[in-house]
């Protein structure tokens, strides 16, 4: 229950309110609705909210950072829809993983600005020649892997030369 994890939490509903914005009986309505499963009926960011104190493990000070970041009008940039993401149930514990290490490692950055062309490109509806010739390696690399496809002696040189000295025999 978010009474529960409020009091949990040590964050009084008057404080909650005024950082939401919305008065404390509307406040009480939202909780009533969340609690019974009707989000439909709650603002979209208190729901947001109220989901991500609802996360195990989210301390009062972060619970208090989120909400400051609510009251400034800040919760739709990019870090609040990863920060949400994260804090979904139903978020896929793989692309959770895989953020965390993406977060912890410079491995892979310069990969970063290919990707993200390729996810632009791979969302459109036609992809033109030259589109194709960028996204070309990730295609096939995605294709390779999801069918367990064994790469060529070439590749798997280049990917030798690529560890340096971190491949043993």
């Amino acid at each position: 229950m978010m009474k529960d994890r409020l009091r949990e939490l040590n964050i009084k509903l008057t404080e909650l309110s005024d950082y939401v914005g919305i008065s404390r009986p509307t406040l009480y309505k939202y909780i009533e609705s969340y609690d019974g499963g009707d989000f439909g009926s709650i603002r979209t960011e208190v729901l947001e909210l109220f989901r991500y104190l609802d996360t195990p493990g989210i301390r009062k000070e972060q619970a208090l950072t989120y909400m400051i970041s609510l009251s400034n009008g800040n919760s739709s940039d990019d870090r609040d829809i990863i920060r949400n993401y994260l804090t979904d149930r139903n978020a896929s514990d793989e692309k959770i993983q895989l953020m965390k290490k993406l977060s912890g490692s410079t491995y892979l950055d310069e990969l970063i600005p290919y990707l993200n062309n390729c996810l632009d490109i791979l969302s459109k509806s036609t992809v033109t020649e030259e589109e194709l010739h960028q996204v070309v390696g990730l295609v096939i690399m995605k294709s390779k892997v999801t069918r367990n496809v064994q790469f060529t002696d070439g590749e798997m040189e280049e990917a030798k030369t690529a560890l340096g000295g971190k491949y043993n025999d």
